[in-house]
């Protein structure tokens, strides 16, 4: 018998789905590999992919939700990208990002979320490959499942 899914997996994939559906990026729950040209969204993370294809990645890590009362709980994720490209690119696909989630309602469909909020975000300067990064953490308040 196999292990049941993880709220936490479900929400992220809901997310992915979400980010995809507003044009941030691909997302693949199949498993297939992203193309050089693609900006692909993980929902394994916290890791950064290491494949050929990765260095435009979006990865979406669930962190520790906070309970609020008995019904209610604050579910917190990062998203953190990864461009190959000037700051200028980085920090307008986090600006796109943003604005697919923050100050949203019901955001991902389908989890009874109340309300999605930008919590903080940070960029990081390029790696030896020309990559750069940001990290930004949502919070989203909603029900419990």
């Amino acid at each position: 018998m196999a292990d049941p899914t993880s709220y936490a997996l479900l929400f992220r994939r809901a997310l992915a789905q979400h980010l995809e559906d507003a044009g941030c990026a691909v997302y693949r729950d199949d498993g297939t590999d992203y193309l050089a040209t693609e900006r692909g969204i993980y929902t394994n993370g916290p890791d950064m992919p290491t494949a050929p294809g990765s260095d435009n990645a979006l990865v979406i890590t669930s962190l520790t939700p906070i309970p609020d009362g008995r019904a209610n709980m604050l579910y917190r994720v990062q998203v953190m990208t990864r461009l190959k490209g000037s700051s200028i690119a980085a920090e307008n696909w986090a600006a796109l990002i943003t604005s697919a989630i923050d100050q949203k309602q019901n955001i991902p469909p389908g989890h009874n979320i109340a309300w999605a909020e930008l919590f903080s975000e940070v960029a990081f300067t390029a790696d030896s490959s020309g990559r750069r990064a940001t990290s930004q953490t949502f919070h989203f308040m909603g029900r419990r499942p």
